[in-house]
């Protein structure tokens, strides 16, 4: 990043929050690990289709742990510019697999 640069932002949407509070498990810390990495590479996940113009939606995948489900987590990439991007995390879910249940 030069000194001119500005830096992208990234934020955790309220109702992501709440999800991940729901989850538990240390779900929060885990998607603010992922916001700080968002910040130095915003197109780190799969990008989606977006029906909204110039936004950009991503979804990305954080593993799991002993006590956490592993994470499906949907972002949206905003960079108008000449502002610098904001990345809003919008939502955090168990990745459910077909042989079982998560537990949430």
């Amino acid at each position: 990043m030069t000194d001119g640069q500005e830096q992208t932002i990234a934020e955790i949407t309220q109702e992501a929050r709440a999800r991940c509070l729901r989850i538990g498990a240390g779900a929060v810390e885990a998607v603010e690990s992922l916001c700080a990495e968002l910040e130095k590479n915003p197109t780190l996940g799969r990008r989606a289709r977006s029906a909204v113009g110039s936004m950009k939606l991503y979804t990305t995948r954080i593993e799991g742990t002993d006590t956490r489900p592993p994470l499906s987590v949907t972002y949206v990439y905003d960079a108008p510019p000449p502002e610098p991007g904001l990345i809003r995390v919008a939502l955090v879910s168990p990745v459910r697999f077909a042989s079982g249940d998560t537990g949430f």
